[in-house]
């Protein structure tokens, strides 16, 4: 099954992973969730997870179609789609193909629809990711702010490892890096709630209001202090209450 799902409230809310991650871990994030109030989907991409075996070409067109011929089938007073990191740029995609009405986005660290601009360097250390999970763990430091234990560091790249494929984390890298959709969402009016951390030098709060404000005339963006990139991790019962309290409103 494509996605894990957890609740049985009627706001429905599909949750994307980012880069390295996958359905079945969102960290303490995905333990204190309202399971009353809502209904959690959990995706696993083709190539992650639940899904690793599963052969495809690892692409945003296919990442958007397997999304939402899956969202067409739920029964669901509302729908809300939240992403972290590159689940920003497809939970963006799947709105603007979306058959059936969302209510909301809520990004965490989410990447822009209008692609990721990268210098020399660091463009061949995310290429390589796919195949080398030392380049993995550099990103994963490097997004941190280089602030967190090597313990977690560690983990984090074995968990990525046994849960995902080196041609889909390699195919993927380039789906959200050098996407460019934004001219297709148009102006939107739903509310989007956008939470990044102050250590993570990718995605500031100044790139998000900058990629994100021309496109979302709602949009909320809110800065932690003392994070990076794994809020889910980093905060995970502030970057919760936040959410909740965010989806409570729309």
């Amino acid at each position: 099954m494509a996605a894990l799902i957890r609740g049985s409230g009627p706001h429905h809310v599909l949750v994307l992973n980012g880069w390295f991650g996958h359905a079945a871990d969102w960290g303490p994030f995905g333990t204190y969730l309202d399971e009353d109030k809502y209904t959690w989907h959990f995706w696993d991409y083709r190539g992650y997870g639940s899904r690793k075996d599963e052969s495809g070409e690892f692409s945003l067109e296919e990442i958007a179609d397997d999304i939402v011929a899956y969202i067409s089938t739920i029964e669901a007073e509302k729908l809300s789609l939240l992403g972290h990191s590159m689940g920003g740029v497809y939970m963006q995609k799947v709105l603007a193909q979306s058959p059936v009405p969302i209510v909301s986005l809520v990004g965490i660290s989410p990447v822009p629809a209008a692609g990721t601009p990268f210098d020399e360097d660091s463009r061949k250390l995310f290429t390589s990711a796919g195949q080398d999970p030392q380049s993995r763990r550099a990103i994963i430091d490097f997004t941190s702010g280089s602030s967190q234990p090597d313990a977690w560091l560690d983990e984090l790249t074995k968990s990525t490892e046994e849960n995902s494929t080196p041609e889909a984390v390699e195919k993927y890298f380039y789906a959200w890096a050098d996407c460019d959709f934004a001219d297709e969402l148009g102006s939107q009016t739903l509310p989007v709630y956008v939470i990044t951390g102050a250590l993570d030098p990718a995605v500031t709060k100044s790139v998000v209001e900058s990629t994100f404000s021309p496109i979302y005339n709602n949009l909320t963006v809110e800065e932690l202090p003392d994070v990076g990139h794994y809020s889910i991790f980093e905060h995970p019962l502030g970057l919760t209450s936040r959410v909740l309290r965010f989806l409570d409103s729309v």
